[in-house]
């Protein structure tokens, strides 16, 4: 089992949020008579709390983080659903359960949100009482948190798209420069491509500076040019701004 939400961008980022947001609210309404739910990642191995339905949740997530150790830590890691029904008797996490007790969670449910092997989130229900999540709520915790695994899988089936995407963009733009300082390295020394290609590369292997690099740099050592020369003519990436003229 892993933990730790995969990096997710920009709008995939904000839709992934607002989603989560939705669901901590959406899992409180269905519970009834809890004292909050939170929803956490671990993204880059460091574990924040995306959405929470009420200020405790959200005020014992951030005890649990500062001490380093408690439930949903534990669940991030393990992909185990903890149930602790007496935080302040319970010293399985050292000074979290009575602390997490003297601010008004007396009981925690943490559910992990499984994608694959892969644990990318959890859902903790917190009780105001002793003892007081339900064998009923910890299971309709359990399968929120299956319903919300298809959404997270879905985003992060977009992040990888966003990325790839990414990736093919800048791909063309060096290939576009490459070629263009090719041409000019084989009118300069009258040679075929494959000896101006030669150049390039050992010039990169001896500078440890990227092909495309000097590529750029040769581009920009003919009079005139500008720095829209080192783009590709379109970026499938491109988006208006709020007056519709294209930013990069």
């Amino acid at each position: 089992m892993t933990g730790g939400a995969p990096s997710l961008q920009g709008p995939v980022q904000r839709l992934v949020t607002d989603f989560l947001e939705l669901s901590a609210t959406g899992i409180h309404d269905r519970l009834g008579d809890v004292a909050g739910v939170a929803v956490s990642t671990a993204e880059g191995r460091r574990p924040r709390t995306l959405a929470a339905s009420t200020t405790l949740a959200a005020d014992v997530d951030r005890i649990q983080f500062r001490i380093g150790v408690g439930p949903c830590l534990a669940a991030l890691t393990s992909g185990v659903a903890l149930h602790a029904p007496d935080l302040a008797g319970d010293d399985r996490w050292g000074d979290y359960g009575p602390q997490a007790a003297a601010r008004g969670a007396a009981s925690c449910y943490s559910v992990p949100v499984l994608v694959g092997d892969t644990c990318v989130a959890v859902f903790k229900v917190y009780a105001s009482e002793v003892d007081a999540i339900t064998p009923d709520q910890r299971a309709t915790a359990d399968l929120v948190a299956k319903e919300v695994s298809g959404g997270f899988a879905l985003a992060m089936h977009l992040g990888r798209q966003a990325s790839d995407l990414d990736d093919l963009t800048a791909l063309l733009a060096h290939r576009r420069v490459i070629d263009l300082a090719l041409g000019i390295l084989m009118e300069r020394g009258r040679v075929p491509a494959d000896a101006a290609f030669g150049l390039l590369t050992q010039q990169s292997q001896s500078s440890n500076v990227k092909v495309h690099e000097l590529a750029a740099d040769v581009v920009r050592s003919i009079p005139g040019t500008s720095s829209d020369d080192l783009v590709p003519p379109y970026s499938p990436r491109d988006e208006p701004d709020a007056a519709g003229a294209v930013v990069r």
